[in-house]
């Protein structure tokens, strides 16, 4: 039998999406105020070079399939997680993105007293804002959840855009709503059938939320000129 989820809705504003070339930019309801996308910031201020010399290892043709199937596969198992937390019936004929939903639905089956999916969140301390995946009650502690995909395990090391991403949702989330999560978990489901799982706990959302502050300096500081220039 499958398990029904409980749902706490908050009560968040609504966002509009601006996509272009410089990036995805969100417009708050009511204002005249954008933001950047989380996204959009992290993949500015990232050192590509890894990804670059990939890309012209295994040539771009390739490089540009390998990506899109994977972002189709992300996408698939986004929806079916949706769908399954909302007590909906699961489909999507995506093959790859049911694999990995197969592997993370039991993990699903910790959550409950969900308040948030795929809700769009802001922040105007740290001047961004995104879309978060899950936020709900994990073995009963309200956590901020990031569902990701990947190829092969991930390291700590290789992962640390991921943890800045939690922490956005974390502080923005208490920002709009003035409740206070208590953890951040990253849920990752590997092509090998395997699932990883990263908490974030006081300590760790403390460092990782001064690598946000830094990040966001830099964007500010150094991308935005750039492109004014």
């Amino acid at each position: 039998m499958l398990k029904k989820f409980n749902h706490k809705w908050a009560t968040i504003p609504k966002l509009k999406q601006i996509n272009s070339d410089g990036g995805r930019k969100y417009l708050i309801e009511g204002t005249e105020v954008k933001y950047p996308s989380i996204t959009t910031v992290l993949s500015k201020t990232s050192d590509t070079s890894s990804l670059i010399a990939w890309r012209n290892r295994v040539g771009v043709e390739q490089a540009t399939k390998i990506s899109t199937m994977a972002t189709r596969r992300g996408t698939s198992m986004h929806k079916l997680c949706e769908q399954y937390l909302l007590n909906e019936e699961t489909d999507d004929d995506n093959l790859d993105g049911n694999m990995l939903f197969k592997s993370i639905r039991p993990h699903l089956d910790d959550f409950d007293n969900v308040r948030c999916l795929e809700a769009p969140l802001y922040s105007h301390t740290f001047k961004v804002a995104g879309t978060v995946d899950c936020i709900a009650e994990v073995d009963g502690k309200l956590t901020i959840v990031d569902f990701k995909t990947a190829n092969k395990p991930k390291k700590v090391e290789w992962i640390e855009n991921y943890f800045m991403q939690g922490c956005f949702y974390f502080w923005s989330y208490y920002e709009i709503t003035g409740e206070m999560p208590e953890q951040i978990l990253i849920l990752i489901s590997v092509q090998d059938g395997s699932i990883q799982k990263f908490y974030l706990t006081k300590k760790d959302i403390i460092k990782y939320t001064e690598q946000l502050k830094q990040t966001m300096e830099k964007y500010y500081n150094v991308i935005t000129n750039t492109t004014a220039d």
